[in-house]
């Protein structure tokens, strides 16, 4: 029997074969206009948000992180590649936007959109209350990787007690604004209520 129809075989008879893998890396393999284009766009309104945020509404020093909601909610969904690539343009999008040394925001996000990717893809399906989670435990580590990459690339002496009173509130605030747009990004990017990422 040769390795094609075993594999057949195997799909006759309701076990896994390559057939299934290959439809499931199908599913999570973004198209372009409706889980894409969308969601990309989605990500330089939230830049825009967070920039604009930043002038006028600061609560305790702090804003809500638009942009890391978007790029875990990408990660969840299409997994660790896709989501790298996500986290480096919209690093260098609000590196522009701000005028930081060019870089510097993509050195954190890249690597927590790989990471969030990486953790989706092992496991078959995440509740939205999990993607919540992982936006916490996201924002910690985008708060501490932030402030070791300004520490080293702009040489400043941290204020400890600011530090702790914005990046309290910050991570906050990025939390209950992800509670709001979580599952508006899901629809986005087409996974339907209560459906597996």
């Amino acid at each position: 029997m040769s390795a094609t129809e075993a594999t057949f075989e195997a799909a006759d008879d309701d076990e896994f074969s390559d057939a299934y893998v290959v439809e499931d890396s199908a599913r999570r393999r973004p198209n372009w206009i409706s889980t894409l284009a969308i969601p990309l766009l989605v990500l330089v309104v939230a830049i825009y948000l967070q920039i604009a945020l930043a002038i006028d509404a600061r609560v305790l020093g702090a804003i809500p992180n638009f942009a890391l909601v978007v790029l875990v909610a990408f990660a969840l969904r299409f997994g660790p590649a896709w989501a790298a690539a996500v986290g480096f343009v919209a690093g260098v999008l609000i590196d522009i936007a701000v005028q930081a040394p060019l870089g510097m925001s993509s050195l954190v996000l890249t690597p927590i959109g790989w990471g969030v990717g990486v953790f989706s893809q092992r496991r078959r399906r995440v509740s939205l209350a999990m993607a919540v989670v992982v936006l916490v435990v996201a924002a910690v580590i985008c708060l501490a990787a932030d402030i070791v990459v300004t520490t080293v690339i702009q040489s400043e002496s941290i204020a400890w007690s600011s530090i702790a009173i914005a990046g309290t509130a910050g991570v906050m605030f990025t939390v209950l604004v992800g509670i709001i747009m979580l599952p508006m990004l899901r629809r986005l990017m087409g996974v339907p209520v209560g459906g597996a990422v």
